[in-house]
This record gives C-alpha cells, structure tokens and sequence, in this order.
C-alpha cells in the first residue's frame, strides 16, 4: 500500500513547516491553540481602519464649468458627473454585514457540523477557527486600505451636490462652497474606492475559495467519467454564487448614484487581493490535489504521519487506509468521526 504523501514530497508546503514548540504555560497555550494573537492584531488593523474613515478628507476644490456669455461676462455651471440624484441604497450597510460575514459564518459551521450528521464529509481540524481567522483578516486588510484611500483622494461622489444639500437658490460665482450639510459634504468626498465592494469581495471571495477547496474539484479522477466530470463542473459553478453576489453588490453602488465605475473596480480588486492573501496564509491552495481545502496546519500534521493536537486531544495516524484516502483525494471520514479519539485526514 503505498504511504502517506510526507513533507519531503510536498516542497510547496515544506517551507510552511512549524517550529518546535515550547510547552508553555496553560494560557500560553489556550492563546497558540486559538491563534488570539492573530486574532487581536487584524481587529487590530481593523480599529486603524475605522480611525481613517473618521479623519479629516482631503478637501478638492469643487468642480465647476465656465459658460462665456460674451467677452466680459460668464456663468458657473454645477459638473454634471456629479449631479445625480442621491437614491436610496440598495443594499445598505446593515445588509451588507448580514450577507459578508453572516452568509459565510452560517455555511462554515453548517458544513462543519451539521452536514456531518446525515452524509459522510471531511471534517478538518481548527477548520472553524482558521475560517474565521481568514475572514477576520481579509476584511482588515480591505477595510484599512480602502478608508485610508477614501481619505487621501477625497474624490466626489456621483450625487454629491444632492448629498451635500447644494444651495441651489445662490447664483453661484464657481468658488464659493454653496454646501449646506457638512456630514454630507464629507460623505460625498469618499467615493474613491467603494466601501461596498472592497468589504462584498473581501468576503465574498473567501466563502468561494473555501468552498472550491472543499470540494477538491482538482482530484485526479474528476474525468473517469462523463457524470463525474459533470458534477465537478456543476460544483464549480456553484462555488462561484458568492463571487456573484459580490459583483451584484458593487454594481448596485452605480445604480444607486454612491459610486462611479473606477470606484467600485478598484474596491473590487481591492477586496479579491485581500482575500487571496488571507486565504493563502491559512489554507493551501485550492488547486492542490491532495490538501485542497485543508488548513495549512492540518496539512504540516497530515505529512508527519501522526501528532498530538494539544487543542483537542485528537491523534493523526499514518494507516493504510488513510494511504487509500490521500491517493483517493477524498479525505471522507465517518460521520461519526467528531465522536472519537482518533481520526484519519
């Protein structure tokens, strides 16, 4: 029976192996098991985050347009790229959470505990945990950037002369600053990059990642036969529903006035950056035939053959029948396999 794919084999990840670790104290080593300093330094970043959205925009002067009468005598016109009406959000701040970080938080733990009770799946070690961890992260790393960005360009807004409550009834000299509301003169100031979908594809991008590596559609039979290859296609699309629904709502910042369209592409790409980054810190890649799907440490675990996880007292073992798995690319357990003491990935 041929033996478990070991470290060696695998020079992808060799460079990812773990350090030897000190035993440590029982706090020292509930902190490792939960990875809390991970945790606290991108909530961290995040706080940075919230600090730009609160600091003075850079402040661009107002766009006008001359009109020339005659030799001597001009008017001011308003810039009409920025003289839409202020709509109604389509997908507002509130709903924006829901679907970025509940949508994902509910399909990690379904997948996690629920699906094991009625159908044979994987279920990985600190899955949960490193899930949440990589939303975490790429949502800081997008957020920060994207408000340090809106404050540092100050760009308007699509309705900013609506948002700002313009005083239209003042003949306007093309200086004077004719905004009656200062909160929304500053919120029409940060339309470049989108908020929206920088946070949408943030999110968005790591449920597609982690599911694409759940499925493990780059296995080495997916082709053998015409029903095989058409479920793995299937579940191809199907893992790219969250990608779409970020594209949706970046699309509806145009719809609804808030956004240009360089805005919410370089939120977009902003976001797909930022999850691609926090997803290749705590996963392997989603085209790897053996450890798609599985977090980076339980792939260090499943090349030595067998370690003790001091978080949950599970042992790794090297068996025959995991040689069969890995070669399989399944890594299907038991349903019962979060009952017992001992598991094969």
């Amino acid at each position: 029976m041929e033996s478990v794919t070991s470290v060696s084999e695998l020079p992808a990840l060799a460079e990812h192996a773990p350090r030897p670790q000190r035993s440590g104290g029982k706090w020292e080593r509930i902190a490792r098991d939960f990875r809390l300093a991970e945790f606290a330094i991108s909530v961290l970043m995040y706080g940075f985050a919230l600090f730009f959205a609160k600091i003075q925009v850079a402040q661009r002067e107002i766009p006008n347009i001359e009109v020339q009468l005659n030799s001597t005598t001009s008017v001011w016109a308003r810039d009409p790229t920025i003289n839409n009406k202020e709509k109604a959000q389509l997908v507002p701040m509130v709903a924006l959470v829901g679907i970025g970080v509940g949508a994902p938080i509910i399909i990690n733990l379904f997948i996690n505990y629920a699906m094991p009770k009625f159908r044979s799946v994987r279920i990985i070690p600190h899955d949960t945990r490193d899930f949440f961890l990589t939303i975490v992260q790429s949502t800081s790393m997008a957020t920060l950037l994207t408000q340090f960005t809106k404050n540092m360009t100050g760009r308007f807004r699509p309705c900013f002369y609506d948002m700002c409550q313009w005083n239209y009834d003042v003949p306007w000299d093309g200086v004077t600053n004719l905004c009656q509301s200062a909160s929304g003169e500053k919120e029409g100031r940060k339309s470049f990059p989108s908020g929206h979908a920088s946070f949408a594809f943030a999110t968005m991008l790591v449920l597609t990642l982690y599911l694409l590596g759940r499925s493990t559609l780059n296995c080495e039979n997916r082709s053998e036969t015409m029903m095989r290859g058409g479920r793995k296609t299937l579940k191809l699309f199907l893992c790219f529903i969250p990608t779409f629904l970020a594209a949706w709502v970046a699309v509806t910042r145009t719809i609804d006035n808030w956004h240009h369209y360089a805005d919410i592409l370089a939120g977009s790409i902003i976001g797909a950056v930022s999850a691609c980054l926090a997803y290749s810190f705590n996963y392997a890649s989603v085209f790897h035939s053996q450890h798609a799907g599985v977090p980076l440490q339980g792939c260090h675990l499943h090349g030595k053959g067998k370690m003790t996880s001091s978080s949950s007292g599970i042992t790794y073992t090297s068996s025959d029948q995991e040689s069969e798995v890995g070669k399989r690319n399944d890594y299907v357990l038991n349903v019962h396999s979060r009952a017992t003491n001992e598991i094969t990935i």
